[in-house]
């Protein structure tokens, strides 16, 4: 089980036993647009990995970070809110972070060359 699933689903109501909930999964699902819990069950069993689409609906939902959902940051919550314009730009960055010192200077060659083009 990937990170991601395993952090959606410790969003999931359990009990004492570690057992989920009656119905959490259901509610979970149906809080997403499924008809049923069957789609987290699909998950689990690893038939489906429909999740992948869903994160930034997931972390709309349940106020955690998608970097979070996907294993990139321990910071759970989202420290605030986002306009989609917003998530790209912090997405950006933190895809520019990654970069080798060389990555960057391509880059930043490739932007000057889009400003002078203007």
């Amino acid at each position: 089980m990937d990170i991601t699933l395993e952090r959606i689903l410790s969003l999931l109501p359990k009990k004492d036993d570690g057992k989920f909930v009656r119905g959490a999964k259901k509610n979970f699902a149906m809080s997403l647009g499924y008809d049923s819990g069957d789609i987290v069950s699909m998950w689990i069993n690893g038939s489906s990995a429909s999740y992948h689409g869903k994160l930034h609906e997931i972390s709309d939902k349940y106020n955690v970070s998608v970097e979070w959902l996907k294993g990139e940051t321990d910071i759970r919550e989202k420290l605030i809110a986002k306009s989609d314009e917003q998530l790209l730009d912090s997405e950006l960055i933190m895809r520019l972070c990654k970069l080798t010192p060389e990555e960057l200077q391509q880059v930043d060659a490739f932007v000057q060359g889009l400003l002078a083009a203007r």
